[in-house]
């Protein structure tokens, strides 16, 4: 009896380049959803956070989905790694520290939130869209800036929909050097040929800018300086004046890239600068001098001494910041203030050599009761973290900061990385007098920045100069 010999089947060609086909139309789909999410999550960051997780939350679940078998078998390129590397021991002594400080217990829900959102990164670094993240995120800077603008100036007119003033503030500290380096970038980058970046350098954009940012300031102002009828009507008729040039000119424009500078300049810096001094948060003022005029010195140094200037002249004609300024050293000796609170902090950080635990800085307040209960940290970035982490966790942020930041100034003919290198700075800078580490909208939105950051190396491409 013989037996049968069975055969398999030759797959039709066909069958297998339709499956080919299928896959790679998966593979898009799932590639649209993500970078139209990491664009609306940049868009709602500025806006509410709320909202914001509702977004990002699922997103990085379902990245984490799609590349559920990829997550473990993975290379950086070496210049990654050298931020990656401090980066993951700073999150490693996060797990230490909370695991042997004072409480456990408080610093575990924190901690699962700092791992997971730090997924952000990844997400953003495969995924996401430079160009139309950042237009995204300062849209909605720009939106929020204008709210706190109306309230500054016309008190309880609008509801509260925006964040409050310090998160916004910590925000516009990264955001206004950020918008500086897409405005450059633009300029010299472009699709456009009529981009010329001579414009950029020359007095009238800037100086336009500044007038319209100064009358908006004294607007926002003019409840507390007490405007008479005359110089309000001029403000507002030197503010209407510009809207209407700058919508006239907008409109003449073709849509794209020059359109997109004009209304950055125009519009959007001047908000976020007066969004940013009607706040009052004196941080921040100090973390965009810096961080702004680094990035100046470097692109447009003919604009540091109208800066400079202009800082002055805000600091002593302009009553509220003059007053904010001046009493700063009674608000850092006040009772329960900050001199209270480093005190507290560099005894906690010499008496825990591993810290108290992330996350734990609410304890603070058991040492000196005349402290206000809403206050649970220390203000100041590297004394929290000493605190919390130990001072090996001070030296392993130290090294995280300088590393993305020798990381982004490592070329100069990018002038969006060095943006966000600056805008790291300026982060850290106002960071020496709160801690807008432990802001969540802030830490996300630093996450988001560092994901772009390493996307021209992961795509072997400048995304800004190339996709916008």
């Amino acid at each position: 009896m013989t037996r049968a010999i069975h055969t398999h089947p030759i797959a039709n060609p066909s069958d297998v380049s339709a499956s080919v086909a299928e896959r790679e139309s998966l593979a898009t789909r799932q590639s649209i959803i993500l970078r139209k999410g990491c664009t609306l999550v940049a868009f709602l960051l500025p806006v509410k956070l709320s909202l914001t997780y509702i977004v990002l939350i699922p997103l990085i679940v379902y990245w984490g989905y799609i590349h559920r078998f990829r997550l473990t078998n993975f290379s950086l390129p070496p210049s990654i790694q050298r931020v990656a590397a401090p980066l993951v021991m700073f999150l490693a002594l996060a797990v230490l520290s909370s695991a042997v400080g004072v409480s456990p217990s408080h610093s575990a829900p924190a901690l699962v939130s700092l791992l997971f959102f730090v997924l952000t990164v990844p997400l953003f670094a495969s995924y996401a869209s430079t160009p139309s993240v950042c237009l995204a995120l300062i849209t909605g800077q720009t939106a929020a800036a204008l709210h706190s603008f109306i309230d500054a100036a016309f008190p309880g007119i609008l509801p509260k929909l925006f964040l409050g003033k310090v998160t916004e503030s910590g925000q516009l500290a990264i955001t206004i050097p950020l918008c500086l380096g897409v405005i450059v970038a633009n300029f010299r980058h472009g699709l456009g040929r009529q981009c010329d970046w001579r414009a950029f350098q020359s007095w009238r954009p800037p100086l336009l800018a500044a007038t319209f940012t100064a009358a908006l300031t004294l607007l926002g102002f003019q409840s507390d300086l007490s405007l008479s009828p005359v110089a309000l009507t001029v403000l507002i008729t030197i503010a209407g004046a510009y809207l209407l040039t700058t919508w006239q000119r907008l409109r003449a424009l073709p849509k794209g890239t020059m359109r997109q500078q004009v209304a950055l300049i125009s519009l959007s810096l001047p908000l976020l600068l007066c969004a940013i001094l009607v706040n009052l948060k004196r941080g921040p003022w100090l973390g965009v001098l810096v961080g702004g005029g680094c990035f100046l010195l470097v692109y447009a140094r003919r604009l540091v001494l109208p800066l400079a200037c202009s800082a002055i002249v805000l600091a002593l004609g302009v009553a509220p910041i003059r007053e904010r300024l001046l009493s700063s050293y009674e608000h850092f000796t006040i009772a329960g203030g900050r001199s209270t609170i480093w005190r507290i902090g560099a005894e906690l950080a010499s008496e825990y050599p591993l810290g108290i635990g992330y996350h734990n800085s609410g304890i603070l307040r058991e040492f000196a009761p005349e402290i206000p209960a809403e206050l649970k940290h220390f203000h100041n970035n590297l004394l929290n973290i000493a605190a919390e982490m130990g001072w090996l966790g001070v030296l392993v942020c130290l090294w995280l900061i300088i590393a993305i930041v020798r990381y982004c100034l490592s070329d100069r003919g990018a002038p969006f990385y060095v943006a966000l290198g600056c805008a790291v700075i300026s982060w850290q800078v106002a960071g020496l007098v709160e801690y807008n580490f432990g802001d969540s909208e802030v830490t996300i939105l630093v996450w988001v920045l560092m994901g772009l950051l390493f996307q021209s190396d992961l795509k072997h491409n400048k995304p800004w100069e190339s996709d916008f």
